[in-house]
């Protein structure tokens, strides 16, 4: 019996009879709206019976679903991949419609695609398959009934012979929302924010250097005004001769360069100072169209969909072309996302102790009866202490799960970047347990660590999603205008804090509240501690007015 195949809107066709996952639901919806300079990208979708049969065949494709794989191989052609999870839970979907955002969390892989034999180039296709199957199972809970769908894409980008090899990637590639929570008073929060980067998308939805934010997509603040770094310096690429083996790491076929390593008559297109990538050109000077076409993109996308909503995408040029070159969109996902309220909240009143009343946060609401603070103590913690840290937050926030317990988190700095300077890497679902998480420089122990890119970061302090150590100028606008833009919002590690409403703040000593008691449970032997409150806690979180407050009230 052969396997259906079901054709959409665009060039989209689903293999078998299951769902298409949350990517592949995100992508059928984006194909039914008509976008103007948006290519078609072929999509093909395993559906969910996919995995049913992988895993009635203990761990391996029928015999039928090999050559449903083969088959898309060979209609795609030798063109670099993307094979990406679409997880029924994920991409703001389930079964019962728009929910909770899981973002990032089950494993995708680029494969160069280019081996000259065809064999090699589907064997490989299907151990990429096979572990985003695995992934995803270890990841599941005995109970759970989620399941995975896979989307195969051509990747569209341009090869760049370097000096550090053969590699490929989108000449652009963003992530971009239509709604901006942290709009500053002149700015439109409907006009959306967009996280942008030169070379492959794990720039902008991972955390581990500095990319470019359009801050708001319409109206975008100069990256000269925003005096937080100079630009990008490094660029995710595709590497071809990485086209036979895969162990079921990630990022094990990309490689991180220095944008020197780029070709640099392509880069100068985009704008450039001291060797670092602006992207001004295009996002201040709309070469090539690029700015309009992304504005009209979001605004087509949001008069077809209610809720606000997420898109990645890539952006290329024909420089086959010697003038007039026009750049090709590509949207690769959609993402609709939760509405959130942003309704007055009410002032605590005969608050009987403050844990934390601090300016800077985002979230919105109000979370009672928590009982839990789970703190790494700043005068223990080290980089080198990360993994233990880790694992330790992972059991807590297990053990917290399965009491049915919030629980307040105070970590150093940018808690799920990459970078061990900036902070400690966890996953979302490592932490989505918690009511809310504040972050911490290390001035709170009045020590400093200073950070080598001081380009970028400064102050003595950890990392932060909203580098408000950077500070400058005296009305407070204008301190947001040179913190709060840079930021991260879009990665995916935010993205999934955001739609699921987890309050997320920073605590700045010198003008914030903050109880020494939280920090007073630490043990020699652990910079990790779990304290319960005297009595149980409220988090007042009000976005709109930039206040968030822990507080115990009376009655």
């Amino acid at each position: 019996m052969s396997i259906p195949i079901t054709e959409k809107e665009g060039d989209v066709k689903v293999y078998g009879s299951g769902a298409p996952g949350g990517k592949g639901a995100g992508l059928i919806r984006i194909n039914e709206i008509s976008l103007l300079r948006v290519g078609l990208l072929k999509t093909r979708i395993l559906a969910t019976d996919f995995y049913d049969r992988y895993l009635e065949n203990t761990g391996s494709l029928g015999e039928m679903e090999l050559l449903a794989v083969m088959s898309i191989l060979e209609e795609l052609g030798e063109i670099p991949l993307g094979i990406r999870s679409s997880a029924t839970n994920e991409a703001g979907r389930t079964t019962a419609g728009i929910g909770p955002v899981h973002a990032g969390e089950n494993a995708s892989f680029m494969l160069p695609n280019n081996h000259p034999d065809p064999k090699v180039r589907l064997a490989q296709a299907v151990l990429a398959i096979g572990h985003i199957y695995d992934d995803f199972r270890r990841k599941q809970p005995p109970d759970s009934r989620e399941k995975m769908a896979v989307v195969i894409n051509p990747i569209p980008g341009l090869l760049d012979d370097t000096l550090a090899g053969p590699v490929y990637y989108p000449y652009i590639s963003g992530v971009a929302s239509s709604f901006f929570p942290h709009a500053l008073k002149n700015q439109n929060p409907k006009e959306g924010f967009a996280r942008i980067a030169f070379g492959h998308g794990y720039a902008t939805v991972l955390d581990d250097f500095p990319v470019i934010s359009m801050a708001t997509i319409r109206n975008p603040i100069p990256l000269d005004l925003l005096r937080i770094g100079k630009g990008q310096q490094y660029f995710y690429a595709l590497d071809l001769t990485r086209n036979t083996d895969l162990k079921g790491e990630e990022l094990e076929t990309m490689r991180k360069l220095h944008v020197r390593f780029a070709n640099f008559h392509k880069i100068r297109l985009l704008g450039i100072q001291n060797n670092l990538i602006t992207i001004e050109e295009l996002i201040q000077n709309n070469h090539f169209g690029f700015k309009t076409t992304l504005v009209e993109i979001m605004e087509t996308i949001s008069v077809r969909i209610s809720s606000h909503f997420q898109i990645e995408f890539v952006f290329n040029l024909d420089f086959s072309q010697k003038e007039n070159r026009q750049g090709t969109f590509h949207i690769v996902q959609l993402t609709e996302l939760p509405e959130l309220r942003f309704d007055a909240l009410p002032v605590p009143r005969q608050i009987l102790r403050t844990y934390l009343s601090i300016n800077n946060a985002q979230g919105h609401g109000v979370k009672k009866d928590i009982k839990f603070a789970v703190v790494v103590s700043p005068f223990l913690y080290s980089r080198d202490r990360q993994a233990e840290i880790r694992k330790r937050i992972l059991g807590v926030n297990r053990e917290m799960q399965g009491r049915g317990e919030k629980y307040i988190l105070v970590v150093p700095g940018r808690l799920g970047s990459k970078n061990p300077d900036w902070g400690i890497f966890v996953e979302f679902k490592d932490v989505d347990q918690a009511a809310a998480i504040f972050e911490y420089g290390v001035d709170v122990a009045g020590r400093s660590e200073p950070l080598p890119e001081e380009g970028s970061l400064t102050g003595g302090v950890y990392g932060s999603h909203f580098l408000y150590m950077i500070q400058g100028g005296f009305d407070e606008d204008q301190k947001r205008l040179q913190t709060r833009m840079y930021g991260t919002q879009g990665t995916h590690f935010l993205t999934n804090l955001m739609s699921n409403n987890i309050i997320y703040g920073y605590v700045m000593p010198q003008l914030d509240t903050f109880d020494p008691w939280l920090f007073s449970g630490a043990h020699p032997e652990s910079a990790l501690a779990v304290l319960t409150f005297p009595r149980p806690v409220t988090v007042y979180a009000d976005s709109m007015n930039q206040r968030c407050q822990v507080v115990t009230e009376n009655g």
